[in-house]
């Protein structure tokens, strides 16, 4: 019963360290009544707020996919990931059939931005896709503290994109890159300090023996059983002013700077 016991907490505290559900979670707030923008962090000026909204509102006419900006001024250490997801699928952004939404998120006192899809548009915009329009388009921007231009841009890639995929004319400018410095390459996510991939990897060897000896392998099992499981969609709601009812995200990319 101890070895059960510790092998128990030991097996908690690994799945609690990996899992993002440690964090904190921020609730959502509700959509602006224009629905495409809310510049919580007060980085857009207008001229850049009614173009969004207005290509915004042509897109949706034309292909029923919708492209959403959200700035806040803190994510509270919560991952913008789970947040991302949690804003496109309460907003119901995009098509409820088609599941076309895109929303792009900033964080500027975080210094991360993240661009979630709906699995309508992965093919047109893969992970790799969201993350090389922040790289060339909006992360030198955001260096500079110009989160205006750099959030346009973005938007103006995604649009472009958007409507590529749907075989539509939109009235919008091409984005503008900036040469990006050898210092601006920026990683999906922080990596973990030294520290904490040591106690991590003397833990993880620790549980493998443990379970090995005394369970013939069960809980190792278990835990890879858990780790292949891929990401799922759930259900969202279609609340808000606008909202379309898009069901959840297909991916995305997150970056910092």
């Amino acid at each position: 019963m101890k070895r059960m016991s510790l092998l128990a907490v030991i097996l908690w505290f690994l799945l609690s360290m990996a899992s993002p559900l440690g964090a904190a979670t921020l609730a959502i707030p509700q959509p602006s009544s224009e629905f495409f923008v809310l510049d919580q962090a007060n980085v857009l000026d207008q001229t850049t707020e009614q173009l969004i909204i207005q290509t915004s509102a042509a897109l949706e006419q034309k292909t029923k996919a919708q492209i959403v900006v959200v700035t806040v001024n803190s994510l509270k250490d919560t991952p913008p990931e789970e947040y991302a997801l949690s804003i496109l699928r309460g907003w119901g952004i995009g098509d409820k059939t088609l599941n076309n939404g895109l929303l792009i998120l900033v964080s500027p006192t975080d210094r991360v931005s993240r661009i979630e899809v709906g699995y309508g548009l992965e093919g047109a915009l893969p992970d790799a896709k969201t993350g090389q329009i922040q790289d060339e388009y909006m992360i030198p921007y955001f260096q500079n503290n110009d989160y205006n231009q750099g959030i346009l841009n973005g938007y103006s890639a995604l649009a472009q994109e958007a409507a590529k995929e749907y075989q539509v004319a939109l009235e919008i400018n091409a984005p503008q890159a900036l040469p990006v410095s050898s210092t601006a390459a920026a990683a999906e996510d922080k990596p973990l300090p030294l520290w904490a991939k040591v106690i991590f990897f003397i833990l993880f060897i620790l549980l493998i023996y443990a379970d090995q000896r005394f369970f013939n392998g069960f809980f190792f099992g278990l835990i890879l059983g858990m780790l292949l499981r891929g990401r799922g969609g759930g259900g969202g709601g279609g609340g808000g002013f606008g909202g379309g009812g898009g069901s959840g995200g297909g991916g995305g990319s997150s970056r910092r700077w």
